[in-house]
This record gives C-alpha cells, sequence and structure tokens, in this order.
C-alpha cells in the first residue's frame, strides 16, 4: 500500500469517528426532554458536561475512583497470576484441560454482580470482598485463554526437546512461555475491564466508599446529571485500562527475540 492510500485510509477512518461521535453528542443534546417534569428523565448533554466542569464534585470522583481502581489492581494481581499458573498446569494435562475447559467457560460468563453477595459473606464488608470477587471475575479469561495457548503449543518441539534431555522447566521457559504472550494478553484485555466492573459490582452490594457507593447515592438522589458524568469518567477508564493492555502486548512482542 502506497504511503498516500494509507494516509488516505487513516484519514477516512478517524473522520468517521468523529463525524459518529459529533452526531451522538448532538443527538445527546437534542433529543432528550423532561418527560417526567422533574429533570429525572435522561439529562441532556450540556448538564453532564456542567456536572463534570470545575464546580463538579471532582474532589469525591477522584477520591472514590481511587478506591475502586485499589480494589481492581489487587483482585486483578491475584487473579492474573492464577489465572495464567493454573492455565498453565491444566493445559500441559489433555485430561485435565478437556475435563475442566467447559467449567472454566460456565463459570466465566458468571456475572460479577451476582457473585458479589457471596463473596461478602465469605470476606466481610470491607475492602477483602471486593479483591476476592475481582480475582475472581479476572482469573478465568486469563486462565481460559492462557489454557488455549498451551494446547496450541507445536508438541514436535516439546518432544525434539524431550529427546535432547530438556527439563520440564527448560520446556517451558523456552518453548511454551514465548507462544503465550499473544493468548494470555487477549484474555489480561478482558480480564482488565472486567476488574474494573467487579469492584463496582462489589461496591454496589456494601461498601463505604468507591465509585459504586457514589452511583448508589446519585441514583437514590435522583441525580442524574452527576451519574451519567460518573459513568462518562467510567467508559474513559476503561478505555484507557484496554488501551494500557494493548501498548504492554506491543511492547513486549516487539523486544521478543526472533526464533
Amino acid at each position: 500500500m502506497t504511503a498516500p492510500a494509507a494516509n488516505a485510509g487513516v484519514a477516512a477512518r478517524w473522520g468517521g469517528l468523529v463525524a459518529v461521535t459529533a452526531a451522538l453528542l448532538l443527538a445527546w443534546q437534542i433529543l432528550p426532554s423532561d418527560v417526567q417534569g422533574d429533570g429525572s428523565s435522561v439529562p441532556k448533554l450540556d448538564a453532564v458536561l456542567k456536572a463534570l466542569g470545575p464546580s463538579g464534585e471532582w474532589g469525591e470522583y477522584l477520591k472514590a475512583l481511587r478506591t475502586t481502581l485499589g480494589e481492581a489492581f489487587f483482585g486483578l494481581l491475584i487473579g492474573f497470576a492464577a489465572g495464567v499458573v493454573l492455565g498453565v498446569l491444566l493445559g500441559e494435562s489433555r485430561i485435565l484441560r478437556q475435563g475442566f475447559y467447559p467449567y472454566a467457560l460456565a463459570l466465566q460468563a458468571l456475572p460479577p454482580i451476582a457473585l458479589a453477595p457471596i463473596f461478602v459473606i465469605w470476606f466481610g464488608l470491607g475492602m477483602q470482598s471486593k479483591i476476592g470477587l475481582v480475582a475472581a471475575a479476572t482469573l478465568f479469561p486469563v486462565l481460559v485463554s492462557t489454557m488455549a495457548g498451551v494446547a496450541e503449543t507445536d508438541r514436535g518441539r516439546i518432544e525434539m526437546a524431550t529427546a535432547f534431555g530438556a527439563s520440564k522447566s527448560q520446556i517451558r521457559l523456552r518453548i511454551i512461555f514465548p507462544g503465550l504472550v499473544v493468548p494470555i494478553f487477549s484474555g489480561l484485555e478482558i480480564s482488565v475491564v472486567l476488574s474494573f466492573l467487579a469492584a463496582i459490582a462489589g461496591e454496589l452490594i456494601s461498601a463505604n466508599a468507591g465509585i459504586g457507593v457514589i452511583l448508589q447515592v446519585y441514583q437514590r438522589d435522583y441525580r442524574l446529571a452527576e451519574e451519567f458524568a460518573v459513568l462518562m469518567i467510567l467508559v474513559v477508564v476503561g478505555l484507557a485500562l484496554a488501551l494500557l493492555v494493548r501498548l504492554a502486548r506491543r511492547l513486549v512482542l516487539e523486544r521478543m527475540p526472533n526464533e
């Protein structure tokens, strides 16, 4: 592809994105109406932007966001580590892989909000229950992708390495792990967004701090503009986390030695 054609393709892609975004924002400003007469329907865009402006409650937003991100980070760390380790161990055994895989997929489909009350009973009302919920929610996407990556490893290379006397740890380090970068990051990209959603789900059930608590307060007080402002912040944070994972994957792949 020539440079002008590539530039035209990039311009068309970004131009389309800008046009659609502008149309959606314009519709958001024009279409909502005060159906109930008290401003408690869908707030107009300017009301949401006002809640996000300098006069908004940014101190409360940031304080709550730090709490939620802390719960998401520590839970993701636990879930990611456990997912990689279990994925490698289960992926190396065909019997265990075939037996556990359907259950892993089924457990991955469970919504965090449904598990939140159970984790509150197990771990109490503090951060431990949110961290545990995040760990459970983020475990299975990483586990499933890692297990699938191990299963797709070239068995011929493993057999050849074994024939030359390579140990199991050497086979994992030199053959299996390099091929798991893309599958692991694919699972991580799903898990990093799930970690944020699971932390908020736990806060909606029981918490005294965090984004979930702020959302409950705004919903109770019918402060729809502020609630939509928080939702916009969540969208931006979720996109930023997903982009960070993609950037990390690109950097890792660029620094990996070619075979």
